[in-house]
């Protein structure tokens, strides 16, 4: 909705036809509340909220928190990415008397939760945020994983939903009863852990490590669980491990064959090499084609910091790694998967604005 000050600006400015213009301007805004079900979700829980504040019914206090707590989720959910999709929404709440903050499981498109009084809307967020999780990620692969593994993944999803949600309290809790008594259980959960967090701090947690993931699922559904499985998601793990910690030209691989899983990736974040010699990674990109690989990466780091001691070079950098794409696409006519921009943070602790393309060979559609 459109700030008040500026409604006001905008009538004073123009007088009749500025309202006008407001009053168009708030039936879009309605509109799209209306119509978007985890917006309207949001207003529905205040005004629930204030129904309850009024008469301290209790049916008025659990539309409130069945409204908040599934909007806040919806809402964080669709800004946290998944290659092209997101976590599927929780459908609803189902109300039991007791407040155990236990889940259980019914139909294939709901989860049941026992919620706590409004007065522990931290734990309620925090408590239908895990079973989101756990029923609608990993699925198909959860029983080839062993338990520091899986929790660590999953500890790591309901941590990247609840900053989206971007309310500290809920973060507060979730650290205090839920994340650190779960890592300090054991030190190979601690070890999983640390790692998946290097991943999801360059990035790569969702954007890869689960896209392939889910890929993999695909392949092995049916099939019983092995050791060989479980082995070819640790390899992986430690493969984008060895990545998110690579320091300054370390050399590491950048592909990852094994029975199911076949990937390869192009770093593009050294600026002598952008600007002289771009061509290097098209041949990068060729010899990747010529592996027979199902997915190839390219990642790109924007090299903010060139901007204060060469302008230029900045801005020729950023034109070359903009081609790039362009270039890859045309040469060997394949199929951009997606392309995500988004932050990280980079081995030494600083923020970088970064990019990444995902193509799917011809050969594996």
């Amino acid at each position: 909705m459109p700030e008040w000050a500026t409604i006001i600006a905008l009538v004073v400015k123009y007088g009749v036809w500025g309202g006008i213009i407001v009053a168009a301007v708030i039936i879009c805004c309605l509109v799209r509340v209306i119509l978007d079900e985890d917006r309207s979700a949001a207003w529905r829980a205040r005004v629930y909220k204030a129904i309850y504040g009024l008469t301290g019914k209790i049916e008025a206090e659990k539309k409130y928190i069945e409204n908040d707590v599934t909007s806040r989720i919806n809402l964080a959910r669709r800004k946290m990415p998944f290659a092209e999709e997101y976590l599927p929404r929780a459908i609803k709440i189902q109300w039991f008397d007791a407040a155990s903050g236990e889940t259980a499981h019914i139909k294939e498109d709901a989860i049941v939760v026992r919620l706590d009084p409004a007065q522990s809307e931290e734990k309620n967020i925090v408590v239908l945020t895990d079973a989101l999780v756990k029923r609608t990620s990993l699925v198909g692969i959860r029983h080839l994983m062993k338990e520091p593994l899986e929790l660590s993944m999953d500890l790591n999803l309901v941590k990247g939903l609840l900053k989206e949600i971007g309310d500290r309290r809920v973060l507060d809790w979730f650290f205090r009863n839920e994340y650190q008594p779960t890592v300090t259980k054991s030190d190979e959960i601690k070890e999983w852990n640390e790692k998946i967090v290097e991943i999801d701090e360059r990035g790569l947690f969702t954007r890869l490590l689960l896209v392939e993931l889910d890929n993999f699922s695909k392949q092995v559904t049916g099939k019983a669980a092995s050791l060989e499985m479980f082995e070819e998601i640790v390899g992986l793990v430690e493969f984008l491990f060895k990545i998110a910690t690579k320091a300054a030209r370390q050399d590491i691989p950048l592909d990852y064959v094994r029975q199911h899983i076949k990937i390869g990736v192009i770093l593009v974040g050294e600026t002598s090499k952008v600007l002289r010699r771009p061509d290097l990674y098209l041949k990068a990109f060729a010899y990747t084609m010529r592996r027979q690989l199902s997915s190839i990466y390219v990642m790109q780091f924007d090299k903010e910091l060139l901007g204060y001691y060469d302008p230029e070079a900045y801005k020729a950098f950023v034109e070359e790694t903009k081609g790039l794409s362009q270039e890859i696409e045309q040469r060997f006519q394949i199929r951009k998967h997606f392309e995500l921009n988004y932050v990280c943070t980079d081995s030494t602790g600083n923020k970088r604005r970064a990019k990444i393309f995902h193509y799917i060979p011809e050969y594996f559609h």
